[in-house]
């Protein structure tokens, strides 16, 4: 509320017919209040027809603000998830995601050759470091840049993202946009080779 008024008002007389109303009163005003000169017209018959107008213009954008205000806390608390490394989660007490591998960790082997492109021999196999990897559950509003986010068939996404893999066929994935811009086609997306 403390923000919202100053800007709805700022906004209502950036308008020319309003500016034009209260700068008119207020010549009205100091005609019938001042000795300066006199003013004929009393000046309520424009400040008062100009505060009606104002406060039901306020009055509706306070409403569409508060809707909008609403869907997003709606938006922002919804859940989704992110993939941490499990000894982090634990030592923060995260909340984990049970409904995705039953809420078990994941082991990965970290190549370190992964760059070089090179196969590893099977005697150097047993050398790899293991990181096990949890499914984290937070609130969208608690994304932060460098989040490993999973979306699943037919979820919103709730941030920007990068494709870094996908189920589909050579990494593809069909997007659809229509939050943003209106078309409701699918578009093609690829992952990162």
């Amino acid at each position: 509320l403390l923000n919202f008024l100053p800007v709805a008002i700022y906004e209502q007389f950036r308008r020319v017919a309003n500016l034009y109303f209260l700068i008119v009163g207020a010549v009205m005003f100091i005609g019938q209040y001042t000795d300066l000169y006199s003013s004929v017209v009393d000046p309520v018959t424009i400040l008062f027809p100009l505060a009606c107008v104002i406060s039901v213009s306020l009055l509706q954008e306070g409403i569409v603000d508060l809707g909008r205000h609403r869907s997003d806390s709606q938006v922002n608390n919804h859940q989704c998830v992110i993939l941490r490394r499990s000894e982090k989660l634990d030592a923060e007490s995260g909340n984990r995601a049970d409904n995705i591998n039953r809420g078990q960790d994941v082991e990965v082997e970290m190549d370190k050759n992964y760059l070089e492109r090179r196969s590893i021999p099977s005697t150097e196999r047993s050398t790899l470091e293991c990181c096990k990897i949890a499914f984290e559950s937070v609130k969208r509003m608690d994304i932060r840049q460098g989040h490993l986010l999973l979306v699943r068939n037919r979820d919103m996404i709730p941030a920007d993202l990068v494709i870094l893999a996908s189920s589909a066929d050579n990494g593809n994935a069909y997007i659809e946009t229509s939050s943003i811009d209106g078309e409701t086609n699918l578009k093609l997306r690829s992952t990162a080779n």
